[in-house]
């Protein structure tokens, strides 16, 4: 266990930083250190040599012949390494001019799809036109006789040979994109390409044998040092006594983490690493299915491993939050039996761990669970906060590098997980004094096992991928762009502080800002006050958080879901805030804790209870509006009620003061600042445990994530796609028209691949009555109306409900996607008909919006149309949530053209950068093949509103599936084919 260590009181001369000063015997250790310096600098020259190791690459190459008809390869990344065409001269001379020879890219693509820039070789009377990457090449002409023409290109150039013989040489890269071949000609055309692969590696035997070298050579480092530390320090117990033993805060924070287990609300990224989790199996790696080229997600992503493997018990949403959860009692075992015991006697307070408690699901509950990387960082950014006091207290060097291991493994997990190597910082003159001490270990060996530690971070960084692959990974995901650089950390605390959203929900803003006025008031009561705080833990423990939150600019977003890596540091300073504040008694010290605390309990409960997605389809309380109390919100009532209250302290404390008398003593009735948090904090916790518990029992016959998890424990895992129905043809529920009512005119309209008559809205036009079906007027389904187009200032669309003849209620229709989109209304009470009525100028500005005629859904269960087990293209937003659907396959150097895409809400345009050649969309090329017929979703217990889109991929017409050939090489680790080229991004040529 650590030293207890000694509690400063104030006016010690005592160094804070000095831990327990024993005093280090310098005993040789020849042995043990000769032992840790080998080892040590075999495992840095493992770690170094690793990503240099070859690793084994697949050979994947495609053949084509005109005869074969329109076939689909859609490469990704988009170009092929080299591409080799052929043709006869008699095949250009006898071709009529202009017909295509060959593109590879359809002739006819659907319009909506973001355009591919491919190869194209036109007959021109005499001549060959050629065009690749959207760069006119120029026109080879064809000489009289028999010849051959074929064209070859790679990284380097593009050249076009006439038997052999350069005709045209066009230097730099102009590969073209390939989404399949496709020719005009019925036969005398053929291709052959190799895909680029260069993401797919898996790793070979001998970078396996480097990895365990150093793997090797890292333990017996280790092993070393441990001889080494025991021949000069006392032994000293690893883990504090009892530390197994159940205390009953442990089985409520136990139970709390499952009760948000069950009920709480899945974070905005849930989808996007299920996603990229479950699509590991077909990609052979971590890969990014989404954007980037599918390019892998290393040197961040060993945890997506694990998640991986953990996805193929079951990839519901309840036990993909399993590993979480378990990460939350690991951190509040850290917590509570390690850190706390460390920073002070106060931790022996019976009251303590009920604070702890606290200040762990303050954290916790905004942003702990889920698949996110947060609770990793946490719980490895503790445990180097352990094993650096734990070499403070002990004066012994393993600890040390122990910590640096963890550091790095922690790192390796996403950027913000630099913070790891915080407390070495914060640390810094305690253990340099440590290591000083330490005579017995040299220079050379000392450092080569403290640099062999973190070095050791390589072998979970580029497990099965080269150097050269991961820094084009790098470079792909530079060049597109998305990232902020690290002056723009400003944003992420806007975003705190931005009504309405749930970047800066009121749970959010309860931890944040608590913490840091926390942190603020243990630096200025440390050297003042007696509360059982050691000071030099503490000082560390605060200065480690602050130098955390300054590593946060490092990180290449500024989402607030980050400043959940901060959660284990952030519960301890707000436990250690809380004591320090406690112990505070001067009115003036009181009275500037009041203002602290009035100024951020207002802050926070102007935030709103809100969360992403799936939490944000049933309103718990407090999530539309800010919390209030009769009508007046409630900051306004906390900044006036606390302002009142510092300004008596201090009018209190000047008038005792001008006396010449003692300074005024505070009212025993006034609450201490720490009593005032502690009350903030509970009540934002029941706000957003409870909320989300109120949700869960009142819609408990739609889809929540308690619904999720009680169907998951019954046996149902097939999650939202058990509450969902399809509209799988929209004409099928046109509604009749009314006795006694005319046809009127209509024009098409697009609804999303099916087409319905419909008004536009313009002029002034009314519908004839519709009767309502039966599930209508019950109001189990919604009527549906389907818009396409932007209404314009001053334009009218109304939906008008009645009973025979006479208007019951008319409501306005807003239009204002050029898309088609769904209004789905319930009808009133009594209503028995439906009409639309349009009141708009006439004007050639722009085309009018359109509307189609009512109508009801005609619905199927959607495990009907999809049954578990089928292929679809899950979009990141929604993919957390369909568990029993295969993500669709992502083959080395290509994509697969599936039948089904699953979407998010029409509102919700996110999803697009999956299909955006420019954002490296790995479906991008697919898209080019198809059409999409959109089939709205109808979710059970709430029928108006939009859970999902489902999609059905209709080719563009008959395409034959490429069968690749498929091999293996072995490359170097600096072995690259060029760079794969973003289209409308990296430069042509």
């Amino acid at each position: 266990m650590l030293s207890p260590a000694r509690t400063d009181a104030p006016g010690s001369r005592q160094d804070p930083h000095r831990g327990d000063r024993s005093t280090t015997p310098t005993v040789p250790a020849r042995g043990p250190r000769r032992v840790a310096g080998l080892l040590g600098l075999l495992a840095v020259l493992a770690a170094v040599a690793f990503p240099l190791a070859p690793v084994q690459q697949p050979v994947v190459t495609y053949s084509w012949t005109a005869a074969d008809g329109p076939t689909a390869i859609p490469l990704l990344p988009y170009q092929p390494v080299e591409l080799t065409a052929g043709t006869s001269c008699a095949t250009v001379r006898d071709a009529p001019a202009g017909q295509v020879l060959l593109s590879t890219v359809p002739l006819r693509a659907d319009p909506a799809a973001e355009p591919l820039h491919g190869l194209r070789l036109t007959a021109d009377g005499t001549g060959l036109r050629v065009a690749s990457a959207g760069v006119e090449l120029g026109t080879v002409e064809v000489p009289a006789g028999d010849c051959t023409l074929s064209l070859e290109s790679g990284t380097a150039r593009t050249s076009i040979l006439v038997d052999g013989a350069p005709a045209l040489v066009r230097d730099g890269d102009v590969r073209p994109d390939v989404a399949g071949a496709f020719s005009e000609a019925s036969a005398g055309v053929d291709v052959e390409l190799r895909a680029d692969t260069r993401f797919a590696t898996s790793i070979s035997p001998l970078k396996a044998a480097i990895g365990a070298v150093g793997v090797l050579a890292l333990l017996g480092t280790l092993l070393a040092l441990r001889a080494a530390d025991r021949a000069v320090t006392r032994p000293v117990r690893v883990l504090p006594r009892g530390w197994w033993r159940p205390r009953p805060v442990d089985a409520v924070v136990t139970a709390g983490l499952v009760v948000w287990w069950a009920v709480g609300a899945i974070t905005v990224d849930d989808g996007y690493i299920a996603g990229i989790v479950r699509s590991a199996g077909s990609n052979g790696f971590i890969g990014n299915a989404y954007r980037w080229l599918n390019a892998p997600e290393a040197p961040f992503s060993w945890f997506y491993e694990l998640y991986h493997l953990w996805s193929l018990v079951s990839a519901s949403a309840p036990w993909m939050r399993v590993p979480s959860t378990v990460l939350g009692l690991l951190c509040w075992w850290l917590l509570s039996r390690l850190v706390l015991p460390r920073l002070g006697r106060f931790a022996a307070r019976p009251s303590t761990p009920w604070l702890a408690a606290l200040a762990f699901a303050t954290w916790w509950v905004p942003f702990g669970l889920g698949l996110r990387p947060e609770p990793w960082v946490v719980v490895g950014a503790l445990a180097v906060f352990l094993a650096v006091e734990r070499a403070v207290a002990t004066s012994r060097v393993l600890p040390l590098a122990v910590g640096l291991v963890l550091a790095g493994a922690t790192t390796a997990v996403t950027p913000a997980g630099l913070l790891a190597f915080t407390p070495f910082l914060a640390a810094a003159l305690p253990l340099l004094r440590l290591l000083r001490r330490r005579r017995d270990l040299h220079v050379l060996p000392l450092v080569a096992a403290l640099v062999a530690a973190p070095a050791s971070a390589v072998w979970l960084m580029v497990p099965d991928q080269s150097l050269a692959g991961t820094l084009e990974s790098v470079r792909v995901r530079t060049a597109i762009g998305g990232d902020e650089p690290w002056y723009a950390e400003f944003e992420r605390y806007a975003l705190l502080l931005e009504p309405e959203s749930f970047q800066g929900a009121i749970g959010r803003r309860a931890a944040v800002l608590a913490t840091l006025l926390a942190a603020a008031g243990v630096l200025w009561a440390l050297p003042r006050v007696r509360a059982g705080i050691a000071t030099g833990p503490a000082r560390r423990l605060v200065v480690g958080l602050l130098l955390s939150v300054a590593t946060l600019t490092l990180s290449p977003t500024k989402w607030t879901q980050h400043f959940g890596d901060l959660g284990g540091y952030g519960a301890a300073v707000l436990v250690l805030g809380a004591v320090a504040w406690s112990a505070l008694g001067a009115p003036r010290t009181v009275a500037a804790g009041w203002a602290g605390t009035t100024a951020v309990a207002a802050v926070v409960v102007a935030g709103y209870n809100t969360w992403p997605t799936v939490g944000a389809w049933f309103d718990p309380t407090f999530s539309t509006v800010v919390p209030q109390v009769a009508g007046v919100p409630m900051a306004t009532i906390v900044l006036v009620a606390g302002g009142v209250v510092v300004a008596v302290l201090l009018a209190r404390s000047l008038w005792r003061r001008a006396g010449s008398g003692p300074d005024a003593t505070v009212p025993r009735w006034l609450p201490p600042p720490a009593a005032l948090v502690a009350t903030l904090l509970v009540c934002v916790l029941v706000l957003q445990v409870g909320g989300l518990v109120r949700v869960a029992v009142e819609h408990r016959d739609s889809h929540t994530p308690a619904t999720d998890t009680v169907a998951t424990l019954a046996g149902e895992r097939c999650g939202l796609q058990e509450e969902l129905s399809v509209e799988t043809d929209p004409a099928a529920g046109l509604l009749p028209l009314a006795p006694g009512e005319a046809a009127g005119h209509v024009l098409p309209v697009d609804v999303g691949g099916h087409t319905l008559p419909g008004v536009a809205v313009a002029g002034r036009t009314t519908t004839p009555w519709f009767l309502l079906d039966a599930e209508q007027r019950a109001q189990a389904l919604p009527v549906v109306v389907t818009t396409s187009g932007s209404t314009r200032p001053g334009d009218e669309l109304l939906l008008e409900f009645g009973d025979g003849d006479r208007v019951l209620e008319r409501r306005r229709i807003e239009a204002a996607s050029d898309d088609p989109r769904d209004v789905r209304e319930l009808a009133p009470a009594d209503a028995e008909t439906v009409r639309l009525v349009v009141d708009a100028p006439v004007t050639a500005a722009r085309p009018a919006a359109v509307a189609a005629l009512p109508r009801v859904p005609r619905l199927t269960p959607m495990s009907q149309l999809l049954p578990p087990g089928s292929t679809a293209i899950l979009d990141w937003p929604v993919a957390f949530l369909f568990p029993c659907l295969t993500p669709a396959p992502l083959p080395p150097g290509s994509a697969t053209l599936p039948a089904w895409r699953v979407g998010p809400p029409a509102e919700d345009a996110g999803a697009a950068i999956t299909y955006q050649p420019r954002i490296g969309g790995p479906f991008a090329a697919p898209r080019q093949l198809i059409t999409e017929q959109r089939m709205a979703t109808y979710l059970a217990g709430d029928p108006v509103r939009d859970p999902a889109q489902l999609y059905r991929w209709a080719p563009i017409g008959p395409l034959a599936a490429a069968r690749p050939t498929v091999g293996a090489q072995t490359v170097p680790g600096w072995h690259r084919d060029g760079h794969a080229r973003v289209p409308d991004v990296d430069p042509v040529g």
